[in-house]
């Protein structure tokens, strides 16, 4: 039986996790879960009060505890091979340049001649995340994942009658035996298809029609050690 390992997010910004370019990728924030998690293991993110509150304020209604994201860990890199790794180079962010996929990228850690970890000047983790984001030491990669943002999904029926019990109110806990096969049998059974379906909650209700918006793959759901300069700001945490 599949398993996963649950957490109630407070940001959702396209930072972490990033589910751009082909993948989806856990690189920032939740050091324990990308500590300990492997390869076939799985990962749900869920919305926390704080996020319900923060998407409320920009005028986006979405449930607590609604499903933002659920990941099957593909790989687990360490942080400075996931950087190197040429297929993750368009998740290296730019700095307030581009697009907001583009400078929503999580791939902001690298070593420098002395081993020390390093981090790209970027828009959502500042100097002070430095230390609690490497001690996650991991990169998590799926390809095989489900992306709802402020789509997120949650049973017409509660969660409770959806998996035949509740959904802990921790902050991050083991998902109830079953909650894995339900789901992607709901998802199956109603034509969800794994990838984007959904912009993230922090990107602003204006952006559903422009360039920066994800094209959805599904229908929207009801309910080298030379880098560049590392930061030096203090940045408000998104993830």
């Amino acid at each position: 039986m599949n398993r996963a390992i649950g957490y109630k997010m407070t940001h959702d910004s396209g930072f972490a996790p990033n589910p751009f370019h082909g993948y989806l990728t856990l690189a920032t924030c939740k050091p324990k879960v990308r500590q300990a998690r492997r390869a076939g293991d799985w990962v749900a993110g869920f919305a926390s009060k704080e996020l319900v509150d923060r998407s409320r304020k920009s005028g986006l209604q979405i449930p607590f505890k609604g499903l933002i994201y659920l990941m099957r860990v593909a790989e687990s890199l360490p942080l400075d091979s996931y950087f190197d790794d040429r297929r993750f180079a368009k998740k290296r962010p730019t700095f307030e340049l581009g697009s907001l996929m583009e400078r929503s990228g999580d791939n902001i850690y690298y070593r420098d001649e002395t081993g020390r970890y390093r981090q790209l000047r970027n828009e959502s983790h500042g100097d002070g995340d430095l230390h609690h984001d490497t001690e996650g030491k991991n990169a998590l990669v799926a390809t095989e994942f489900y992306y709802f943002g402020r789509n997120c999904f949650a049973p017409a029926e509660g969660w409770t009658r959806f998996l035949g019990a509740s959904l802990s109110d921790g902050r991050t806990f083991n998902c109830p035996p079953g909650f894995v096969d339900k789901l992607l049998g709901h998802f199956s059974q109603n034509g969800i298809r794994p990838g984007i379906s959904g912009s993230p909650c922090g990107w602003g209700l204006q952006l559903e029609a422009t360039d920066d918006a994800p094209t959805p793959t599904c229908s929207p759901i009801k309910s080298s050690k030379a880098m560049p300069q590392s930061s030096t700001r203090q940045i408000v945490s998104r993830c």
